[in-house]
């Protein structure tokens, strides 16, 4: 074999491993984008998948956050109704008060005077009885204690016996309550037991008692 022949052998050798490395740097390249390729999408796939669960977390938080405002609005609007509700009773309640002082200057506040004192010795249902006047009705007071006391004595003479109202005693204090209120108040039970019985005292007891049946009227 000549030289020619040796060269040409060793050329086509040559072009036979170029081809071959050729191709095999293909195949790498190709198994290395497809490896590329693949975490690369695996990558975006995590990140969607970050982004849609921040997506999720943070509309997760506005519906919380509505839902607390909404829930804030209805108690604050409750809360409202209910200021404007009993702002409404209260109103009730002052007219009513205003309304009191005329019950005095009326010709009936003696008998309603001797009525108030009647209810309260009732009430307390005592021998021995002390009655403590509003300042300035002394007079007024002492006249109606008079009557009061007979009727007194009758009720419990019917409802206790004849001994037991035989030994009743009534008298009044030489104190008074503040002026500005319409009643009496009783002292018993050797000083245990004190009953006020004022139309203030009765109005605060009927709006008490009759408060379901004023909103009834009022706000249904």
């Amino acid at each position: 074999m000549n030289d020619a022949e040796v060269q040409s052998q060793i050329n086509q050798m040559v072009q036979f491993i170029h081809q071959e490395a050729k191709e095999k740097a293909a195949e790498i390249k190709l198994k290395a984008d497809e490896e590329f390729n693949i975490e690369k999408l695996r990558m975006v796939m995590a990140e969607k998948q970050k982004i849609r669960q921040e997506m999720e977390r943070k509309e997760m938080q506005v519906e919380v956050q509505k839902r607390i405002k909404q829930s804030n609005d209805v108690r604050l609007c409750r809360l409202r109704t209910l200021k404007a509700r009993d702002d409404a009773m209260q109103n009730v309640l002052k007219e009513a008060a205003a309304q009191l002082p005329s019950l005095k200057k009326g010709s009936g506040y003696p008998k309603l005077l001797e009525s108030l004192i009647v209810e309260a010795l009732k009430q307390l249902c005592d021998q021995r009885v002390v009655v403590k006047p509003v300042a300035g009705e002394e007079k007024a007071t002492k006249t109606a204690l008079t009557a009061a006391t007979t009727a007194y004595t009758k009720w419990a003479t019917e409802h206790k016996g004849a001994d037991w109202a035989a030994g009743i005693s009534i008298t009044m204090d030489s104190s008074s309550l503040p002026s500005g209120i319409a009643g009496v108040q009783v002292i018993g039970m050797d000083g245990k037991i004190t009953l006020t019985n004022t139309l203030q005292s009765r109005l605060m007891l009927a709006y008490e008692t009759y408060m379901p049946q004023l909103r009834a009227v009022l706000f249904d």
